[in-house]
């Protein structure tokens, strides 16, 4: 692999999650849960998640 695909899995998570952390932080209102704060929340934790694991596949040496 790389160094542009190297980039690339490591970018687009964190942008990923920039945004949908933008996305979750301009919700009012976050006493009542509604459907769009669950989806908010999914799309960072899943965005976390491949983040972690592109990292930790490249320490490993495998990405």
């Amino acid at each position: 692999m790389d160094n542009k695909q190297k980039f690339r899995a490591i970018v687009l998570p964190a942008l990923a999650i920039v945004f949908a952390l933008g996305a979750y932080s301009r919700l009012d209102g976050t006493e009542n849960i509604r459907p769009i704060h669950m989806v908010s929340l999914m799309a960072i934790g899943m965005a976390i998640g491949v983040l972690l694991r592109n990292v930790i596949l490249l320490f490993r040496g495998r990405l």
